[in-house]
């Protein structure tokens, strides 16, 4: 079964104002919610999701965040090259 993922273009913008935003296409994997047992909330993870400039180029290791164009907000760090994202569920 293939994992769902959502996929489309946004903003990335530095958690430190900088002033800088960067057009990219992303894909960030969704995992199935699963049924709660016990108190409390469940912690965040991070996991693995791609990111692509529009004009080419990278941008250095640090925390970002994406602005997407359907008006979500998603929290990104880059680190080695690798791009990782805060969890999301279903």
């Amino acid at each position: 079964m293939k994992a769902k993922k959502i996929e489309g273009r946004g903003r990335l913008v530095p958690s430190r104002t900088t002033g800088i935003a960067y057009e990219v296409r992303f894909g960030i994997p969704v995992r199935k919610e699963e049924p709660k047992q016990g108190r409390g909330m469940r912690p965040a993870r991070w996991t693995k999701c791609t990111v692509h400039f529009e004009r080419g180029g990278s941008v250095p290791d640090g925390s970002y965040f994406l602005y997407t164009d359907e008006g979500r907000v998603h929290q990104l760090k880059a680190t080695e090259n690798e791009w990782l994202c805060l969890e999301v569920a279903a």
